[in-house]
């Protein structure tokens, strides 16, 4: 299912070109050695870093449909893509945690959750597939999230939401069963279950939302089908930017001001707030790449923004592609590996060693003595040349 589209004569390249940043950010995220707890994944409420990066996917996604899915849906096609996409997310899981148990064979993923958002938005389609249409569906997936969260918070007492008091808690295991969730149901929510799952379902509603709206600007714009000039879409795609602000802005308020209830800005329930928060953002990044590339420009200029566009668009066109295939090349890398350094210990004794392949090689490749900066360079510069390969040869990895 292409996630690009032509209006007119020119092709919508703006897509590509902010999921190629999002994806310089993942491969760079994922080439770290070691964490640093203010970047990784926040333990519960709050958001850092590298929690932005995967609803940022996510939003892009949604726009991405929304390209594919404009004129309509093609349902048997739309529930290949989605069984493929679950199918494999099993097996990726597997890969990235290294666990081939089928007693605690983990059931819910980060891929699961994205072929759930994909069948959605894609049935959604059927109902509507204009911007209007979408600004509803998600100011009403966005408050009815904000609801559950709120009132079952408020049932935690004056605590409100925690690991030990949340609705992903209880409906995730009860679904899947406690052995087939995240961490087998021991952190008391799974952040890629079907709670989760409401919360990426606004974020690409969200995007679907920047979606329609660029199709539309481009539609109604311009002349005899040539597309609207690129800046038609300024007022448009701040005003997405402006509304997500607001409507999340409103998912905190109306709770705190109406019951007392505190909706929590977090990655770990994937709350309307924090969605639509990140969403803002993204609909400025698609608006900047709308100006710099989409439309009919001619010149010097043009044509130098267009060059050093093409690595960031070749990595958009294989999103899914490079997005999960360096989480599954890192994570082999850096499983525990036992070395024999030979008189290393006292007496020069030999020494058993804990390393990983991941620090071993970049060991190796450090130049300057800066094994991290090596390592990531080497990383992103790894993946951008096989996304230029591949889209010099047309090959794309879509399910």
């Amino acid at each position: 299912m292409a996630t690009s589209v032509r209006v007119g004569s020119t092709r919508i390249a703006s897509l590509d070109w902010v999921r190629g940043l999002m994806l310089l950010a993942s491969v760079a995220a994922n080439s770290l050695l070691e964490t640093p707890p203010w970047f990784n994944h926040t333990v519960w409420d709050g958001v850092h870093l590298l929690d932005a990066i995967f609803p940022v996917f996510v939003t892009l996604s949604g726009c991405g449909l929304a390209f594919a899915l404009h004129r309509r849906v093609k349902p048997w096609p739309l529930v290949r893509r989605v069984v493929v996409l679950f199918a494999v997310g099993q097996l990726y899981g597997a890969i990235t945690l290294d666990s081939w148990d089928l007693a605690t064979w983990t059931v819910t993923g980060v891929l699961q959750l994205y072929a759930f958002v994909v069948a959605v938005v894609g049935l959604l389609h059927l109902v509507t597939r204009s911007w209007w249409g979408w600004v509803i569906i998600t100011i009403v997936l966005a408050c009815g999230y904000t609801v559950v969260l709120a009132v079952w918070g408020l049932g935690c007492g004056d605590g409100g939401l925690t690991r030990t008091c949340n609705p992903s808690g209880i409906v995730d295991p009860a679904v899947f069963g406690a052995e087939h969730v995240y961490h087998q149901g021991r952190f008391g929510h799974d952040p890629v279950g079907l709670m989760a799952g409401w919360g990426a379902l606004v974020s690409a509603s969200a995007g679907a939302t920047m979606g329609h709206v660029i199709l539309a600007v481009r539609r109604h714009g311009g002349s005899r089908g040539a597309g609207a000039s690129p800046a038609r879409a300024i007022l448009p795609l701040l005003a997405c930017a402006v509304g997500a602000l607001l409507v999340a802005q409103a998912c905190i308020w109306v709770p705190e001001q109406v019951a007392g209830a505190d909706v929590l800005v977090m990655k770990r329930l994937w709350t309307p707030p924090f969605a639509l928060r990140l969403a803002a953002p993204v609909a400025v990044a698609l608006l900047l790449g709308h100006l710099l590339l989409d439309g009919e420009r001619r010149g010097v200029v043009s044509g130098v923004i267009r060059g050093a566009s093409y690595p960031l668009i070749a990595l958009g066109r294989n999103s899914l592609l490079v997005y999960f295939g360096s989480h599954i090349v890192m994570s082999v890398l850096s499983r525990p590996l036992e070395l024999t350094a030979p008189g290393a210990g006292p007496s020069g004794v030999d020494v058993v060693v804990t390393t990983t392949i991941a620090r071993e090689l970049a060991q190796v490749l450090a130049v300057d003595g800066q094994v991290q900066l090596t390592w990531t360079c080497a990383a992103l510069l790894f993946w951008t040349l096989l996304a230029c390969a591949l889209r010099r040869g047309s090959l794309y990895l879509r399910p």
